[in-house]
């Protein structure tokens, strides 16, 4: 895959850091879902989680639930940049329950 190491620790680095801050909010039902596939040039990333709560969003951009604003929530934001970079697209859903991020990228 044409994908640089530093694209990919941004893109899956900030999936699961969000992931794993969500489901230790919970005390049961602690999972993360990960499917990953290449094929074709198409690289297909699906993270899913638990989690408790409502996020909070304006339009369409998630805000950080920490405290210290200023210095987080900017790990969407950088997804989205790299996936400028390989002409990608990111798709988040939640329910209830269910947080998920699937993004395609072409490379």
């Amino acid at each position: 895959m044409s994908i640089s190491s530093f694209d990919l620790a941004i893109v899956l680095g900030n999936l699961l850091d969000n992931a794993i801050e969500a489901v230790a909010e919970l005390e049961k039902d602690r999972q993360i879902k990960i499917k990953m596939n290449y094929d074709k040039g198409r690289f297909i990333i699906l993270v899913e989680n638990h989690y408790q709560g409502q996020r909070l969003k304006i339009g369409d951009q998630y805000l950080t639930t920490h405290k210290e604003k200023s210095e987080h929530g900017l790990g969407l934001e950088n997804i989205k940049k790299v996936l400028e970079k390989y002409n990608g697209t990111m798709q988040i859903e939640d329910t209830e329950t269910i947080f998920s991020v699937r993004l395609l990228m072409f490379i």
